[in-house]
């Protein structure tokens, strides 16, 4: 039975009573209560061991179901046998009730009082008297047989066994020793006070740890994102189930020196083994005695905040010897830390909470409740987008907030967005210096200057810099202090960004001008107006919220020697330049009301002049300047350049060359054929352009875009093998005969060709591109006749593609173009607007674009490579063909004719209900990929691999009939039956359009 004694147990009721003990005692009253079991329990109490005994109980032949509770809620079982335990039937339920509950995990201790351990397990003396007595009473055999197999068990068990001869008091001391040393006297770790989306971000990493064999887990992401608490929470979830735990917290700081780590090595011995004996000496000495003492244990280690690989090493040697079943969990604000292959991690990035979560966790800081108050709502609402989802700045700006007014809240909400908060920026700035000088600047030009820039344009500019950007970069992001996303864009969480530039504004705090980087426009038009600038500034960006006019000192820049780079948008500056640094790496400037540069001898150094619609005349400039390391020039837009000069001479190692809609651009001049290292070069909607090179050698040349040169009538010839040159637009030009050498691009994956205004002949060299996978063919294309591959003869169609030439082709877009032009035009092609059944030949054709083709009347049966499929403005085009169409979809894919709403990697797959096309209203759908290609990061997009992706598109007024699942609202709800939908697809329409666009998700 079980006994109250203390005053704290015995002050309630049971029922009232916590449910979850320390230590839990079962004994025998008339033997121990009022010595052994007294003294034990207040040493117990001493100790601030949480120990149940009870004598409330209500009594009777059966042990309660209120006990049986108790006993499963306690972490240690402790049964005390005496001389007559086992004539109490209560005590042998409760005896049997701990077996059985030993075999679930939980720790049973016994202690031998008085007796021998022979007596429980022959069953002799006493006891052996005790059971037969029962037998005679009891006629349960059961339970008889499940009492004498518990006190067998019982006498295997560890414990401890007190005889007539020692000291009591002794005894009781060393088993309260034993048991506060023990891991039962482990006190849960705190997490937080209000733990706001932490228990399903534990679940996901819990489950991940379950059905993972890797022995190292990393937590890792930003500061103040919860890598700590999170844990925590993990570390009390799962610490029981090992043989011993250990949380190692500040683990980067307290390793920083030798004998941090030897108190940590320590620390672990103590926390595991429980000997305040061990002494460690020197680190090296202390990971031989962590491996020898602990590598047999199945161990749990959390080491809270490692930034370096080295720590661990220096702690453990290691992780590589740890007993199979052992955890080693480590934070880290460095991704690199954890995804190493070779380190055995299992990754687990922390993300930021969600605007329902950061909404709880702010309001219960700030009002103490799970929701704000309405008239706060607004204000509310405007920090948690401030916050951005860091559960640091909401718990801090959230008690900040705590019980202020309304104009205080609003006060200090402006406050926040100027000037950062100091308990904030003093955890994220922990990331910041452990970063080297070259890091730090990388960092602060991307919090001040370049967030949201394309990672490529901003490495360039960073390369030329002379920072390393490459690797640089990527630490950054392994700091988890940069992202990227799919756009190729550079991102930073708001908080880090204004940590940046606090960090700059610091330098000088009341005077711009000493500051290394201005971005603030009210500072830059005090510095560059007043010309205040000093040679600390590295980087300037002149930029309005609105557009303005400013009047420069034509020597502002002089004072700034060390001047990187120079960026101006939205803002017409009047005055001329009489003077550029002769550090300036990057001249950034749209809308650059100069036609040239300053002709002084510090320019050299020039990398990357990007001055879109500018009034720049490029012979002028070139004359004027000579910058051979220029390597990147950006006049699109620009409406005074006539002709572009011999590049050669004057910017001989320019690697990319931005030309588009230089619509008065007539002549390129014939030796920029020869720039051997230009890799892209774009003259798109150069609509006067007549003269380009003659002939093109060019060997790093990688994309050459021609697009809409209407006047372009002649392609250069080819002299020799060009291997690098990927992508080619030779669209809408007037080019009508391609040369024979055009065979020589041997490595073009992607080639644009054709017009609506000119059948293009093609050469037969066409079919040595090999590995052509993308070819886009606009109007009336003619490609050779009759010509010979082995002994076949290739007949003039598109089917003949895969089969013969281009052994790789997988995408195909055919555009007519007729739907605006005149009549004889739409009549001349009209016996090309129907598909034969010839396409089927395309056996790796998986994109088919058709648009503007108005007596197209069906699309035939299209090859089993098919994935996507987009129609515009073919107005002929019948309902019953689209049906064919889904249908054909579906036998791909191996759906069943009659199923109506279906996900299997693909698009949604209707049945064959008719429905009726309105094409009263349509957009084009080129315009569609304007608008994607608009979005695309860089010119490698146009070779891009949508991988396993399944679209119909179709012109549609509304939303037909068919579609299952419809709503007028902002969102959709469906239930998925039998299956999970790993991809659906939807159909949107658009008030302007009125057209149809399906999304693979």
């Amino acid at each position: 039975m079980a006994l109250v004694t203390s005053e704290r147990a015995s002050s309630s009721s049971f029922t009232h009573q916590p449910k979850n003990f320390d230590v839990f005692l079962s004994f025998r009253g008339e033997d121990t209560r009022h010595g052994f079991i007294s003294h034990l329990y207040e040493a117990l109490h001493l100790r601030g061991i949480h120990t149940f005994i009870d004598d409330k109980l209500p009594r009777g032949e059966k042990i309660s179901v209120e006990l049986l509770k108790i006993i499963e809620n306690s972490t240690m079982l402790i049964i005390v046998f005496s001389e007559n335990y086992a004539s109490s039937t209560w005590c042998l339920d409760e005896l049997a009730k701990i077996v059985e509950c030993k075999k679930n995990g939980q720790l049973v201790r016994p202690v031998f009082y008085k007796v021998e351990p022979s007596e429980l397990c022959k069953q002799n003396g006493k006891f052996g008297k005790a059971l037969a007595k029962h037998e005679k009473n009891i006629k349960d055999y059961k339970k008889l047989q499940r009492w004498r197999n518990a006190l067998q068990e019982a006498t295997d068990m560890s414990g401890w066994h007190y005889k007539h001869s020692s000291s009591e008091f002794k005894f009781i001391q060393g088993i309260v020793e034993e048991i506060s040393n023990s891991k039962l006297n482990r006190t849960p770790l705190y997490v937080a006070r209000y733990p706001i989306g932490i228990n399903h971000r534990v679940k996901i990493i819990l489950s991940d740890i379950d059905s993972n064999d890797a022995h190292m887990i990393g937590i890792y992401g930003p500061a103040g994102i919860g890598k700590t608490t999170i844990a925590k929470a993990i570390f009390n979830r799962i610490c029981d189930h090992f043989d011993g735990f250990c949380y190692l917290e500040n683990f980067r700081e307290k390793s920083g020196t030798n004998d941090g780590v030897i108190k940590l090595q320590e620390k672990l011995l103590l926390e595991i083994l429980r000997d305040k004996n061990l002494k460690v000496g020197n680190k090296s000495r202390g990971i031989n005695m962590i491996k020898e003492r602990l590598f047999f244990m199945r161990i749990l280690i959390v080491l809270d905040d490692v930034d370096k690989w080295v720590q661990i090493e220096n702690f453990l040697g290691g992780c590589d010897w740890f007993a199979f079943g052992s955890k080693i969990i480590i934070t880290t604000r460095d991704k690199h830390l954890v995804a190493t292959p070779a380190k055995c991690f299992s990754m687990y990035e922390v993300k930021d909470l969600d605007q329902d979560e950061a909404l709880e966790l702010f309001s219960m800081h700030a009002f103490q409740s799970k929701k704000p108050k309405k008239d706060y709502l607004k204000l509310a609402n405007q920090v948690i987008e401030y916050s951005k989802g860091l559960p640091l700045a909401l718990v801090i700006i959230g008690a900040d907030l705590c019980g202020r007014s309304k104009l205080e809240w609003k006060s200090a909400i402006d406050k926040y967005k100027r000037i950062p908060n100091k308990e904030i920026q003093k955890v994220l700035e922990i990331s910041y210096e452990g970063l080297d000088e070259i890091e730090q600047n990388i960092f602060l030009d991307i919090a001040c200057f370049f967030k949201g820039f394309r990672k490529k344009y901003v490495m360039d500019i960073l390369d030329y810099c002379d920072l390393n950007p490459i690797y640089g970069i990527q630490k950054l992001i392994d700091k988890c202090l940069i992202s990227v996303d799919q756009y190729d864009k550079l991102l930073m969480h708001d908080f880090l960004q204004q940590m940046g530039k606090d960090i700059v504004r610091r330098e000088s705090p009341q005077l711009p001008g000493e500051r290394s980087r201005l971005w603030c426009y009210e500072d830059v038009l005090d510095v560059v107006t007043k010309n205040t600038g000093l040679k600390k500034i590295r980087g300037i960006m002149i930029c309005s919220p609105k557009s303005s006019k400013i009047q420069l000192e034509p020597k502002c820049l002089e004072k700034m020697k060390n001047l990187k780079f120079l960026i101006v948008s939205n803002v017409e500056i009047c005055g001329d330049l009489e003077y550029l640094p002769n550090g300036l790496r990057v001249l950034d400037w749209s809308g650059s009301p100069l036609s040239s540069l300053p002709s002084n001898p510090h320019t050299k150094k020039l990398t990357i002049l990007n001055i879109p619609k500018s009034r720049v005349i490029m012979y002028k400039l070139l004359k004027r300047i000579q910058c051979k390391s220029l390597t990147c020039m950006n006049f699109q837009s620009c409406q005074y350049i006539r002709e572009v000069p011999d590049l050669s001479i004057a910017s001989p190692n320019i690697k990319q060359l931005d030309l588009r809609e230089c619509i008065k651009l007539v002549e390129v001049h014939d030796s920029n054929g020869c720039l051997d290292k230009l890799e892209s070069w774009d003259l798109t909607g150069c609509v006067e352009l007549q003269i380009i090179p003659s002939f093109i050698r060019m060997k790093s040349l990688k994309f050459l875009i021609l697009y809409e040169c209407k006047r372009v009538k002649r392609f250069p010839n080819i002299p020799e093998e060009m291997e690098n040159l990927k992508f080619l637009s030779l669209a809408y030009t007037a080019i009508r005969v391609l040369p024979s050498s055009f065979g020589n691009l041997i490595g073009i994956e992607r080639l644009d060709l054709g017009s609506y205004f000119y059948s293009c002949h093609l050469p037969s060299s066409i079919y040595k591109l090999k590995y052509l996978r993308k070819l886009v063919l606009h109007g009336r294309v003619q490609f050779p006749k009759d010509v010979e591959i082995g002994r076949q003869a290739l007949c003039n169609s598109y089917g003949g593609f895969s089969k013969y030439g281009f052994v790789m082709l997988n995408f195909i877009k055919k555009l007519t173009s007729c739907f605006n032009l005149v009549e004889k035009c739409l009549l001349s092609r009209s016996e090309n607007l129907n598909f034969q059944d010839g396409i089927m030949r395309f056996n790796g054709l998986n994109f088919l674009l058709i648009e503007d083709s108005k007596l197209l009347k069906k699309i035939p049966k299209l090859p089993e490579s098919i994935r996507s499929v987009y129609v515009a403005n073919c107005i002929s085009l019948n309902s019953q063909s689209l049906t064919k169409l889904f249908l054909q979809f579906g036998r791909n894919l191996g759906v069943a004719p009659n199923m109506k709403c279906l996900a299997v990697k693909c698009n949604v797959l209707v049945d064959s209900h008719s429905h009726q096309i309105d094409y009263s209203s349509q957009l084009p759908l080129s315009k569609f990929f304007l608008i994607e290609e608009e979005l695309r990061p860089t010119l490698d997009a146009y070779l891009i691999d949508f991988g396993e992706r399944y679209n119909i598109i179709v012109p549609e007024k509304k939303i037909p009939k068919w579609f299952n699942h419809q709503s007028i609202e902002s969102s959709i709800s469906f239930w998925s039956v039998g299956f999970v939908l790993s991809t659906f697809s939807s159909m949107v329409t658009s008030d302007l359009s009125c057209s149809s666009r399906s999304f693979s998700v």
